[in-house]
């Protein structure tokens, strides 16, 4: 858009000045040897474009605040958005830390939380999956062990990633960036596990079961 005002502009200049020279020309002439009738025109052509020309410069100058103000906004968003994601990547680095945490023995086996979390991607529920996940969700839901205190804390990593990607500011699509669409992807796999133990917060787990996290 801004392109095509700087071409037509010139354009618009030589039409309004052709659209006062061509009347003219037509009462009064242009071929005079007489000064006075050279100062008369002058003076009408100076007349006419001086308000004219005044007035586009002050409609520039608008155009190119405007231009300047979004410039700022824009620098205002992509900052926002470069400190959320350091956020983000910061809630990402502590959850994979929480997924290589033990979850005891089950079973006489020693597996960790991300094996959990595999077996909850496979949609059985904590009654239709193995034996060892159905032992671990009911552990993590007793309050004091060390499997609740861990589940716990990844379970409030997950809300805050929540709360954070949706501060994140979206193109006009109405999309995220790919780099937060993979952030999203990641969190995603841990929810299952999360709502098979239960207490996610609804809106949570709405958003990354949406189209939007698929």
């Amino acid at each position: 858009m801004e392109r095509f005002s700087l071409k037509v502009f010139p354009f618009l200049a030589l039409i309004i000045v052709g659209g006062i020279l061509y009347p003219y020309h037509q009462h009064f002439g242009f071929l005079s040897g007489d000064k006075a009738d050279w100062g008369a025109f002058g003076d009408f052509f100076g007349g006419v474009l001086n308000p004219l020309f005044a007035l586009f410069a002050f409609f520039a100058l608008l155009h190119s605040i405007r231009i300047q103000m979004k410039q700022i906004e824009q620098l205002s968003v992509d900052k926002q958005a470069e400190e959320i994601l350091t956020v983000i990547k910061d809630i990402d680095e502590r959850l994979s830390q929480l997924m290589t945490s033990s979850v005891g023995k089950v079973f006489g086996e020693p597996p960790f939380i991300h094996h959990m979390i595999a077996e909850a991607g496979r949609g059985g529920g904590a009654l239709n999956s193995s034996d060892a996940y159905a032992e671990f969700v009911l552990i993590a839901r007793q309050e004091g062990s060390m499997v609740e205190a861990t589940v716990r804390e990844i379970r409030s990593c997950v809300i805050t990633m929540y709360a954070f990607t949706l501060r994140y500011p979206r193109n006009d699509g109405d999309r995220y960036a790919p780099i937060i669409h993979y952030y999203i992807l990641k969190t995603k796999r841990v929810v299952a596990m999360l709502r098979d133990v239960g207490n996610l917060p609804e809106s949570v787990s709405s958003f990354y079961s949406s189209s939007r996290a698929a």
